[in-house]
């Protein structure tokens, strides 16, 4: 059992080194997330920092497997601070229920897991046990404005 070190998911971040990044709305037409029944849905985040990504192409051959982590922990940030936003802070998450993670890449390459770590990290950091989830990591051809990694995720609130 992992527990957080507060009961403030961003404090647990700040203590590990982790912020909360602005967020910007969705360049194209569709909404960045849902709530239904006590649920979030959250369409796919992209590592956008300042309304672009740094670095674009598949993982291991134009973006770097360092950078691409980089960019999957900045994935999960960008979802928390979406959430935050919307929710005014972080204290209403219950549990991060499933993410799917993204990367692009050829069919050789062989740690996409490890990558997606990179994001679950985030969320065990913030919450704990109750950021510990089910996940799927897929290795695709190509991403949304070629980026190298994406995640969307399902949250939990508290009733």
């Amino acid at each position: 059992m992992t527990q957080a070190s507060s009961t403030d998911p961003e404090e647990n971040l700040r203590l590990q080194g982790l912020q909360l990044p602005s967020v910007e709305s969705p360049a194209f037409n569709y909404e960045p997330f849902s709530i239904h029944n006590g649920v979030i849905y959250l369409a796919g985040h992209l590592a956008k920092e300042h309304g672009d990504i740094r670095e674009r192409g598949r993982v291991g051959i134009e973006v770097s497997e360092q950078e691409a982590g980089r960019q999957m922990t900045l994935c999960a940030q960008l979802v928390l601070a979406r959430i935050k936003q919307h929710l005014g802070g972080l204290e209403p998450i219950q549990q991060i229920l499933h993410m799917h993670a993204y990367v692009a890449c050829n069919h050789e390459y062989e740690n996409i897991s490890l990558l997606a770590d990179h994001a679950s990290h985030v969320f065990i950091t913030a919450f704990g046990d109750a950021g510990r989830h089910p996940r799927s990591v897929l290795g695709m051809t190509r991403l949304p404005q070629n980026a190298p990694v994406m995640i969307d995720v399902r949250v939990g609130l508290a009733s």
